[in-house]
């Protein structure tokens, strides 16, 4: 193969009928020598890809077993939440199944919130919810939710910064007036009458 591509750069080169024997004979080793060169590189590489194959060849493969059982448990735990029924959806999420469905929808069609690779936005509102429902701390979410801490961090952001964005939606302001249902209440109303005279 080097001599034929070493023939074939030879006679590519353009014939110099004005020049000199030694000029051509020059031109015609600086390409021989060029040549050279360029087969002993496509050699080096070859050689190298073959090398790195091998290598890989012979590598133990790496697997995750002792992960599989934990992404069971993980999915296992998120379906009970997502198909308990309402009480047990009120237990875990502080809202029942339907007022939690709306805003993930919302969250999602509105391209606030995204599916990645492992976690669902359902997930993701899940995790935040209890971690404002029951004031609960990241490493508890890490236990029950079998997510790293950052995981955690980073998706509870996300989700409030999707409820920020939503604020003129979600959130009402005050009226500052007495509901009647409480105005009408002797137990409550006296709470309210007092703070409404006192601000």
């Amino acid at each position: 193969v080097g001599h034929r591509l070493v023939d074939l750069v030879c006679a590519m080169a353009p014939p110099t009928s004005s020049s000199s024997p030694m000029s051509v004979m020059d031109a015609r080793m600086r390409l021989i020598i060029q040549a050279a060169a360029l087969i002993s590189v496509i050699q080096a590489w070859v050689m190298f890809m073959h090398q790195r194959a091998v290598r890989r060849a012979g590598r133990p493969l790496i697997r995750y077993g002792p992960l599989f059982p934990r992404e069971q448990e993980r999915i296992q735990n998120l379906n009970y939440i997502y198909n308990c029924n309402d009480v047990e959806a009120l237990w875990m999420l502080r809202m029942k199944r339907a007022p939690f469905a709306r805003p993930v929808e919302t969250f999602r069609t509105g391209g606030l919130l995204q599916d990645s690779i492992n976690t669902s936005v359902e997930e993701q509102v899940a995790m935040f919810l209890h971690v404002v429902g029951h004031n609960q701390r990241f490493m508890v979410i890490h236990n029950m939710f079998r997510r790293s801490m950052e995981t955690i961090s980073r998706y509870f952001k996300q989700v409030l910064f999707a409820i920020g964005e939503l604020r003129g939606e979600m959130i009402r302001r005050p009226s500052g007036q007495t509901p009647p249902k409480i105005r009408g209440s002797p137990r409550w109303y006296p709470y309210f009458k007092l703070s409404t005279n006192t601000g």
